[in-house]
């Protein structure tokens, strides 16, 4: 076997929270290239699965030296090294701006070369030792980055002779991914269809990222759509207030933005347009040192005691924090990845209750439409976003009352995770009996 692991299949038992699992329960391995903890889709997986009877043991990258090992309810949350750490914010900048050079290099002069994908060596390494510890049954790739990295390790598990499936989950269409350079969406895409003929099941999130994915990885049969819903049973109350927190009572109207935040995300406009709302509060739930986040702030002080940038809440107490809200906003631009998906927050929102204004982009403006919960303006009209919020004031019970408890229901976590189990017992040809459920929050 050269240096491939030795397999020990002798374990009878493994450690598993705060409980102890028997070996003859399924394993599943996922792996993921974030530090996990804001990745609610990771979260909710390994969550999910763990009730179901799963063994579950998630990969994460460290954001910091010190590799950790944390848990959600019964999965285990490992994170290590896949990727070098940066910790000074000006070295942060510098690598960012190198990186920017290196693209432009390989755009102009080196096209046709096939570039390497970053840390796939590294990861690979580092997370084998563990895949051989923890000998999966299934190995969960989230997101293309994931993919090729999970791939080489399930081939290698098989050469020392382990079976195992492989699931791919297809978090974005690569095509779509703007900050890839057309030589690494290129080796990207080779090593996803390589692969992905080599999956048991695919997983996407909507079906107009089936539409897509169907074309670009060559495929016959449709991804299982696994909708990127929010906790509805799993919901917890937030331990603070959104407007306390802002220093604001009811009668004052606030808008809400919750989530990642880059230029394309909207959230600008929204500050451009908030100049001519007076009145009209925006809270905005995001990483505060994002470097997007503090460009907004230091580009409208005159917006200072209207604009409240506030930390993260913990992802199960997400949806109770945005409840005091008025409006629910996603203001994105038009980018493919953003006209094929109902991203998070779109559930998020619903299950809080909040009427939704959403640009035109095509899949979450037609469910707005379809279900009457908000209102859609012209992406990047600052005039018509306005409007959209003047007309939902007027009459927010209108949308409000839309959020029937089936419509909820209908839109959960829950009912997307009952298809996930049901693709997982089926791939592995298991049925584990079910646990009780821990709460959704890290341990």
């Amino acid at each position: 076997m050269g240096n491939t692991p030795h397999i020990d299949k002798s374990s009878a038992i493994s450690h598993q929270g705060n409980s102890l699992i028997s070996s003859k329960a399924p394993r599943t391995l996922h792996i993921v290239l974030n530090s996990v903890v804001e990745d609610s889709r990771v979260l909710k997986c390994a969550w999910s699965l763990a009730n179901a009877g799963w063994d579950v043991l998630v990969v994460g990258a460290a954001a910091t030296q010190h590799v950790d090992e944390i848990g959600i309810g019964y999965a285990r949350i490992k994170r290590l090294h896949l990727k070098p750490v940066v910790v000074q914010q000006q070295m942060a900048l510098f690598l960012r701006y190198m990186r920017k050079i290196k693209r432009k290099i390989e755009n102009r002069i080196i096209k046709k070369l096939n570039p390497p994908i970053p840390n796939l060596h590294r990861s690979v390494a580092a997370i084998s030792p563990v895949a051989f510890d923890f000998l999966p049954d299934v190995i969960h790739a989230h997101d293309y980055t994931a993919l090729p990295i999970a791939g080489a390790i399930c081939e290698k598990l098989k050469k020392a002779g382990h079976e195992c499936q492989l699931i791919y989950d297809a978090h974005e269409y690569v095509p779509g991914v703007a900050h890839l350079n057309k030589p690494l969406r290129r080796v990207y895409t080779n090593k996803e269809r390589y692969f992905a003929s080599r999956s048991a099941a695919i997983l996407s999130v909507s079906e107009g990222m089936n539409e897509l994915l169907i074309p670009h990885l060559g495929i016959s049969t449709p991804p299982f759509i696994v909708a990127n819903d929010p906790l509805f049973e799993g919901q917890q109350p937030s331990k603070r207030n959104l407007r306390d927190d802002c220093k604001i009572t009811k009668d004052v109207p606030l808008l809400v933005y919750s989530g990642a935040v880059a230029p394309q995300r909207g959230v600008g406009d929204v500050l451009s347009a908030l100049k001519n709302m007076p009145g009209v509060h925006l809270a905005l739930i995001a990483n505060p040192k994002n470097a997007t986040v503090m460009k907004d702030v230091e580009d409208h002080p005159d917006l200072s005691d209207r604009f409240h940038v506030l930390p993260y809440v913990p992802n199960a107490e997400l949806v109770s924090y945005l409840s005091t809200a008025d409006i629910g906003l996603i203001p994105i631009h038009h980018k493919l990845n953003h006209e094929i998906s109902l991203i998070t927050k779109f559930g998020e929102y619903m299950q809080a209750r909040l009427p939704i204004i959403v640009s035109d982009v095509r899949t979450m403006a037609a469910e707005v439409r379809r279900l009457g919960n908000g209102e859609v303006f012209i992406a990047q009209d600052t005039a018509d976003f306005a409007q959209a919020v003047a007309k939902v004031l007027e009459n927010k019970a209108k949308y409000v009352n839309v959020y029937t408890p089936e419509i909820l229901s209908e839109r959960s976590w829950e009912r997307q995770a009952e298809n996930l189990v049901a693709i997982y017992n089926k791939v592995a040809k298991v049925s584990p009996s079910a646990r009780a459920h821990l709460p959704f929050e890290i341990n």
